[in-house]
């Protein structure tokens, strides 16, 4: 195989794809814009949906209010609650939506409570859990009803000549003792690894396409093959033209995501107040090692499927399931409680998936890592086998 001829494939197909709009937006004006303005759309909407669901007052209903009459009194000059009469079919109504929360006092609360201290008391919230309003309303209650009962401990210890710090016989104190990259790496790798292997893949799936069923729908297929350069130069020059656009399309994304965190800090911080972006140039490093084989894994079987399309349009249609195979172990680093072990680190995608959720966290566990790198690999080296079979056989590439 001559160098110099895989240089000549690789250049020509760079100058064309710099010259294809499509390809150019796909590339680069894509990974570019999307992630800024894709997060700042988000992270604008919840702040402000957030910032307007704590300032608005929530509707809520008192059941039996006459058994707490200085509770309900109190839950009434919550500033952010307003408490409507009506109690009927609250449980509807919450469902509904028209009613954020419904509170119900046990019969004779506050009688019991001075005649019979040692019964303890339930006051029922009823909510529409893990909904915003329903959850900022609950919070308001629960505030309401904990400094009701703190001060009817302190009115209990008192009256038996008691202090109120006696019932604190010692403290409590949470400690952070994890790095700042730990933290944040902790969430970030839940997240990050997906993005950054879909947009391996998606980087290279329009340079795959362009270079293959573009060429034979353009009728430029043929010139290629009838110059005097050996399918193995002609494969691996467009290859390289395909991991490089993968591995450019993923790398502009990830600079653009961090460029955007670190050009808003107001946002992310009224989004998580203890939310500080920093991860280390060893993991990105890392994380971009073991990306390195599975890109060539994409780039391979993509131009290898692409190739066995008549056009554009139908290798599209090819390419369409294998973005779907990806997505589901790609997941993989979303879903709480599965971990890596020697039978996951084989399993392609799904293994560097997890293992770039670890890295981002702080650990390397370096064993892992040679086992996924070295099975991606062999992975790599399959696939690029398949590609230059695919462009051996004169019945893919001549196919109308």
């Amino acid at each position: 195989m001559s160098l110099r001829n895989v240089g000549i494939i690789y250049r020509k197909e760079l100058t064309d794809s710099l010259r294809d709009r499509r390809t150019l937006i796909s590339s680069i004006v894509v990974p570019i814009l999307s992630f800024p303005l894709l997060m700042l759309a988000i992270g604008a909407i919840a702040v402000f949906v957030i910032t307007k669901t704590t300032q608005q007052q929530q509707v809520v209903a008192l059941i039996h209010a006459e058994q707490a009459p200085d509770l309900a009194q109190r839950i009434r000059r919550e500033r952010n609650l307003r408490v409507v009469g009506d109690a009927e079919n609250y449980i509807q109504r919450i469902n509904d939506k028209s009613l954020q929360a419904a509170v119900e006092f046990p019969t004779g609360m506050e009688e019991k409570i001075r005649t019979s201290p040692e019964e303890p008391q339930t006051v029922k919230i009823y909510v529409y859990e893990d909904e915003l309003r329903s959850s900022t309303a609950a919070r308001a209650i629960e505030s309401v009803v904990r400094q009701y009962r703190d001060e009817i401990v302190t009115q209990r210890i008192s009256s038996r000549g008691l202090e109120a710090r006696a019932l604190q016989p010692f403290k409590t104190e949470k400690q952070n003792v994890a790095s700042a990259e730990k933290v944040t790496g902790n969430v970030l790798g839940f997240i990050l690894p997906y993005f950054i292997i879909i947009l391996c893949l998606t980087g290279a799936m329009y340079p795959a396409i362009d270079m293959t069923a573009g060429e034979k729908e353009r009728g430029t297929m043929e010139t290629i093959l009838a110059s005097p350069i050996g399918r193995g130069e002609l494969v691996f020059g467009k290859f390289l033209l395909t991991l490089t656009a993968s591995l450019v399309t993923t790398a502009l994304s990830i600079i653009s995501l961090g460029l955007t965190v670190m050009a808003v800090p107001f946002l992310f911080s009224q989004l998580s107040k203890k939310f500080v972006v920093a991860v280390s140039i060893k993991a990105a490093a890392a994380v971009f090692f073991l990306i390195l084989p599975l890109a060539i894994v994409f780039a391979a079987v993509m131009m290898a499927l692409a190739l066995r399309a008549r056009n554009y349009r139908e290798a599209q249609s090819l390419l369409a399931p294998l973005l779907f195979l990806v997505i589901l172990p790609a997941l993989a680093s979303m879903v709480p409680g599965i971990e890596l072990n020697p039978r996951l680190a084989l399993v392609p995608v799904m293994n560097v998936s997890l293992v770039a959720k670890e890295i981002l966290a702080g650990q390397y566990p370096w064993p892992f890592i040679g086992i996924i790198f070295g099975s991606t690999c062999v992975y790599a080296a399959a696939a690029l086998f398949y590609a230059r079979r695919q462009f051996e056989s004169e019945e893919v590439l001549f196919r109308i």
